[in-house]
């Protein structure tokens, strides 16, 4: 995780704070690969080629208990979801980025590139 960290701070990556300000429509309507946090904790890896689409498809929503339910798990609403955010220039560079990402750091929540190596 040091690793990525050091990278986010020296390169193109931009950070956002989803919940509890809720302001995905900052989020870029171009291509590229995100990493989401809740509280700080790396969760996930995606890309898409409209990064504020796939934000309004995934399901954020409050839920009744005083909860945030997201597409990989129900969190309590005191959790801070943030995303970095890496776009692209080039048709298709973002998924290279999130298969090296996801091969590297293994998010809990991806299900990609299980198969090699990861326990």
């Amino acid at each position: 995780m040091k690793f990525f960290e050091d990278r986010v701070r020296s390169s193109k990556w931009r950070g956002y704070t989803l919940y509890p300000t809720r302001d995905a429509d900052e989020l870029p309507i171009h291509a590229g690969v995100y990493a989401v946090y809740f509280d700080g904790d790396l969760v996930y890896i995606g890309s898409s080629s409209n990064i504020r689409n796939r934000f309004s498809g995934h399901a954020f929503r409050y839920g009744y208990a005083r909860n945030i339910v997201t597409p990989w798990q129900t969190i309590p609403d005191t959790v801070r979801i943030s995303l970095k955010v890496r776009q692209s220039k080039t048709r298709g560079d973002w998924l290279m980025w999130e298969a090296r990402l996801i091969w590297r750091l293994k998010p809990i929540f991806n299900k990609k590139l299980v198969g090699r190596g990861r326990k």
